[in-house]
């Protein structure tokens, strides 16, 4: 629209104001004579009139329209034409005073000046706006915030601001306005907090740069970063796609990154300008500006380096509108960061979990499968991964002491995170020890640097009386999780289960308390020196009642009358001789005759005192071989059951 135009629609208006204000006349000869810029000036003037008679400075008109994305610098579209004339129905956040983008010339493309204009909306409303969300400079970005003040303002008529005794207006006096002659006092550059970026990454964070300035406040309009390689071979364009600038978590500038033609005179230098950025720093306070960048998902090895960004130049205004580039301070200042390929930091580690079932007598049945039981528990580390992880394989060892593998289980499954996976793949089920794979096809995904815990679930078959008190050991080792990050690979670290025991019926094991006393005699003979070594173990009798013989012997054998058997160790689990020991079995079970009994579903403590005297000097400990029962009472032990794990089993040792 021209200015003639505008003086047209407006004619009427004006008229009426000459006819009210006689002191504003203006004879008709001389009006032939006015440019249109004159034009314009006497009707701005006639306008301001009109509404001071009207009694305060007019509301604008709201007109319905909701914003509902966010927009930027480069964005188009009729939601920007509906924002321009937002912007442009308030003179304190135009878009333009006249020409392109002025009220009546609104267009569909959101530039510099659109930016330029919703800073100023941001300060306006910053109390709305920028405060809530922490930030004390405008973005020009006009994000959900913004939106969200735009669209309450778009729907109802603004009110008419209140005025103060100064004549201005609260919305006059939350604005911010510069101050002093601002000269920029210090300027630093520091890495990013995670100086390693991986092939792919988007804003991702390479350098903050904090300046201050002294003397006044000052806006930032445009800032020239600069990103080089002591490879002369490596690129900018090559290795990055877009370069953005972000104050107070919100991006206030972008610019493409991925052509020679984006960056400044000799493109080698690699420079890239960002200008009207409208970042305000206040007198004496710090504004931070973070430079992000945007990788493409395959570099070549030139690229695959370590990269420097400096500030090439920093071009302020102050509230005089005098403006300064600085070269020199700025360009002291450098931070780096490096370029690696997508998933070199990704790692899956398998650990111990905390929940691995410990070591117990499993309850089986002799005519139906069992339950799910779960026989073995670890966790899958991402540790420092920086992408999240696709679960694809798992691959794990059961090994049964007797018969097979497909004899003892029938069915397994595997549990990643609450997740549960049943495609196993079961080889080698008719030995010992079989091998399970699991297909987990990326049904599961670990999120970076997340802990995760897996369970093995088995259902044993019904046990044939042969195989009673059969052991189930679990394993899974290095290599054995195929997983997918931003690249295949696979697990380090291994992890082991506990050995579970099978029975239809007999004692259910749990270790207790070990202790350990050195007697020292105080004559000059240092071999009769003697310990004595206590463990305790609660057993719970299942399916059938208990009868335990009071004794206790050394002894590795499945015979024997003695209610436990037990070995003196070296400390180290591995079994020495030492003479005769001297052994007692007590418990809080009932007595019967020469032998304990343990009800069925009862749990009774039982204690093993051992006293050695050895011929020479060494480390000893005891270690709780065996228990052994029968189901009938004045009978002699019929079932010897391990005590396993032996270690849960074993004292610490004595030096005696």
């Amino acid at each position: 629209m021209t200015i003639a135009k505008d003086f047209a629609s407006k004619a009427g208006i004006a008229f009426v104001a000459l006819a009210m204000i006689f002191t504003m006349s203006v004879p008709a000869s001389n009006a032939q004579t006015q440019t249109p810029e004159d034009l314009q000036k006497m009707i701005d003037t006639l306008m301001a009139q009109i509404e001071a008679l009207k009694g305060g400075t007019a509301s604008a008109t709201a007109s319905g329209y909701t914003w509902t994305r966010d927009l930027k610098t480069g964005a188009t579209g009729a939601d920007v034409m509906e924002l321009q004339k937002f912007l442009n129905s308030n003179e304190d956040t135009r878009v333009a005073a006249t020409g392109v983008g002025s009220a009546g010339m609104e267009t569909s493309y959101f530039g510099p000046a659109t930016a330029a204009a919703v800073s100023k909306f941001q300060m306006k409303y910053r109390a709305d706006i920028l405060s809530p969300a922490g930030l004390v400079n405008p973005t020009g970005f006009f994000g959900p915030s913004t939106r969200a003040k735009a669209n309450a303002m778009n729907t109802v008529t603004t009110p008419t601001p209140d005025e103060d005794e100064d004549g201005s207006t609260d919305e006059e006096d939350e604005d911010t306005t510069l101050s002093g002659e601002a000269s920029l006092d210090t300027y630093e550059a520091d890495d990013a907090s995670d100086d390693t970026i991986e092939e792919g990454a988007e804003d991702a964070e390479v350098a903050v740069f904090t300046a201050q300035f002294s003397d006044g406040d000052a806006e930032i309009s445009r800032l020239d970063v600069a990103f080089t390689n002591s490879d002369t071979n490596a690129h900018a364009w090559d290795a990055f796609e877009t370069v953005s600038l972000w104050v107070d978590g919100e991006k206030v500038a972008e610019e493409d990154a991925s052509s020679k033609d984006d960056y400044l005179g000799d493109e080698d230098d690699g420079v890239i300008r960002f200008s009207n950025l409208h970042i305000v720093g206040m007198d004496e306070e710090d504004v931070e500006i973070t430079v992000a960048v945007t990788v493409p998902s395959s570099l070549d090895t030139e690229e695959l380096s370590t990269w420097t960004v400096t500030t090439e130049s920093l071009r302020f205004f102050d509230a005089d509108d005098v403006a300064t580039t600085d070269t020199t301070l700025v360009d002291d200042e450098t931070a780096a960061f490096t370029l690696e390929e997508a998933g070199t930091d990704d790692e899956v580690i398998v650990k111990s979990s905390t929940n691995n079932p410990v070591a117990t007598t499993v309850k089986v049945n002799d005519d139906k499968k069992s339950d799910k039981t779960t026989v073995f528990a670890f966790d899958l580390d991402t540790d420092d991964s920086t992408n999240d992880i696709d679960v694809n394989e798992v691959t794990l060892t059961v090994t049964v002491s007797s018969s097979t593998y497909n004899a003892i289980v029938d069915d397994a499954e595997l549990v990643i995170d609450g997740v549960t996976i049943d495609d196993v793949t079961v080889t080698a089920g008719t030995t010992t020890t079989a091998t399970l794979v699991f297909n987990v096809d990326g049904d599961v995904t670990i999120d970076a640097g997340d802990r995760v815990e897996t369970q093995l679930v088995l259902t044993f078959k019904s046990l044939n009386s042969g195989d009673e008190g059969t052991t189930v050991t679990s394993a899974i080792v290095s290599g054995n999780v195929d997983v997918e990050g931003a690249d295949t690979f696979t697990s380090t670290g291994a992890a082991t289960g506990k050995v579970h025991t099978l029975r239809t019926s007999g004692a259910i094991l749990e270790a207790g308390d070990m202790s350990e006393t050195l007697k020292v005699n105080s004559d000059a003979t240092t071999t009769d020196d003697s310990g004595t070594f206590v463990v305790k173990f609660d057993v719970t009798a299942f399916d059938q009642d208990l009868y335990v013989n009071k004794t206790a012997a050394s002894s590795t054998l499945s015979s024997g009358t003695e209610g436990v058997h037990f070995i003196i160790t070296n400390g180290s689990g591995v079994a020495v001789s030492v003479g005769t020991p001297t052994a007692s079995l007590s418990s809080t079970a009932d007595t019967e005759g020469t032998q304990y009994r343990v009800n069925e579903g009862e749990t009774k403590t039982f204690t093993l005192t051992v006293s050695i005297d050895p011929s020479s000097t060494g480390f000893y400990g005891v270690q709780l071989y065996s228990f052994n029962f029968d189901e009938t009472a004045g009978s002699n032990p019929s079932v010897y059951q391990r005590a396993l794990p032996a270690e849960d089993y074993e004292t610490d040792a004595l030096e005696i």
